[in-house]
């Protein structure tokens, strides 16, 4: 939810060597993705009857991952 005040409209996805923004997507895609990707991974890890397996926090973390480094490069 924070995301959606803090975030421009325009939101940096890459930043280039020269500390430069190189790709940019609307803000709209910049949180449905990574949110999509952590749900898909909490999907899979309530799905899986295995205890030990760890893919479904992997793509999860992921998810959150990039959701803060995008917070971080575009602030």
């Amino acid at each position: 939810i924070c995301s959606w005040f803090l975030l421009p409209e325009v939101v940096a996805v890459q930043v280039g060597m020269n500390g430069q923004a190189t790709n940019t997507m609307p803000k709209l895609l910049a949180i449905v993705i990574p949110l999509g990707i952590s749900v898909a991974g909490s999907i899979v890890n309530l799905a899986n009857k295995e205890e030990n397996s760890v893919k479904g926090f992997a793509v999860a973390f992921i998810g959150i991952a990039a959701m803060i480094l995008t917070l971080f490069f575009n602030m």
